[in-house]
């Protein structure tokens, strides 16, 4: 697959998000899917499949009252493998999240095959998400 392509569903991927597009979203996805989200807080874990990450996904606004955005800044892509740059912003139990991430996504096929979470500040990260 072209990194064209890579880009391409990387770009799809945020687009569906912001639109809170779920039906646009399950198709960039395969059925296989795995997304990893380190760390220790309430978000923080493997999500095997597409529904779990359909699932990890529709927490995000319910985790901070809908206030949860991510605006993508650039995406660097190869033949399989894209990495999305984006700025995420939230306020949830008191806390602003405000920083910037990086999503190392696999893509095969036109769908997306995994995701690696990655933000600039684990330790506000952390303070964020933290129960």
């Amino acid at each position: 697959m072209p990194a064209a392509e890579s880009e391409a569903a990387a770009r799809r991927m945020f687009e569906a998000f912001a639109r809170s597009d779920g039906f646009a979203l399950r198709g960039l996805f395969a059925d296989e899917a795995v997304w990893i989200v380190p760390g220790d807080g309430v978000m923080a874990g493997t999500y095997h499949g597409r529904d779990a990450i359909f699932r990890f996904l529709a927490r995000l606004p319910e985790e901070t009252d809908g206030t949860y955005t991510s605006e993508l800044i650039d995406v660097m892509a190869s033949d399989e493998r894209a990495a999305a740059l984006y700025r995420a912003r939230g306020t949830r139990r008191g806390r602003r999240l405000d920083l910037d991430q990086l999503l190392l996504l696999r893509v095969e096929g036109g769908l997306v095959r995994s995701v690696l979470a990655l933000p600039s500040d684990a330790a506000a990260f952390e303070a964020f998400w933290a129960p």
